[in-house]
């Protein structure tokens, strides 16, 4: 009898060990114009943020597991923001401002496309991949912050996932970042 407890109790175990720390859904943003796949429920939120001097609208939709936070936004930005010789400086200013929310620094700034097929007819102006270290969740430990930032037609999206040293894996990354797509 305390044999088969036992198996029984390591059986349980070893499910519980074998089983995703995320549920993944896909989350379509009835005014932000996109789906992405979020490990949870998400919250949505938007708030007016003052950009290069001009008031603009930012809704986000985050969900969090644990202290691991996803979250992805968009804005509608000015004509002179998505203005070719500006898409650089819109991108940094957005990047700068996701990452001093952690306290961080960035530790790498990239290049990166939205697929074409994510992209469904849009025009896609400019694209970052940002990675950064800082301090994250209420009790300010070492965390890491990977984001996607997107300038497309007349809106920046920002993608975003934030996390203890760690918690964040290579391959929920590559599910949640991949995920994106635009519906409109």
């Amino acid at each position: 009898m305390r044999r088969k407890l036992l198996a029984s109790l390591a059986g349980a175990l070893l499910l519980a060990a074998c089983s995703p720390k995320f549920d993944w859904r896909e989350i379509k943003s009835a005014d932000g114009g996109f789906a992405i796949l979020m490990p949870d429920k998400p919250q949505t939120a938007t708030r007016e943020i003052s950009f290069d001097g001009h008031p603009i609208r930012m809704t986000m939709v985050s969900t969090g597991v644990g202290p691991t936070l996803f979250a992805a936004g968009v804005a509608q930005l000015t004509p002179e923001a998505v203005d070719p010789p500006h898409i650089d400086a819109t991108l940094a200013w957005f990047r700068d401002a996701l990452v001093r929310n952690i306290d961080g620094r960035t530790s790498s700034v990239q290049p990166a496309m939205l697929p074409a097929a994510a992209a469904a007819g849009h025009v896609v102006r400019g694209g970052q991949s940002v990675e950064a270290r800082g301090r994250v969740g209420r009790d300010r430990r070492p965390g890491q912050l990977a984001a996607r930032f997107y300038v497309v037609d007349d809106r920046l999206y920002q993608i975003a996932a934030i996390g203890a040293e760690g918690e964040l894996t290579a391959d929920a990354l590559d599910t949640f970042f991949s995920s994106f797509r635009l519906t409109q």
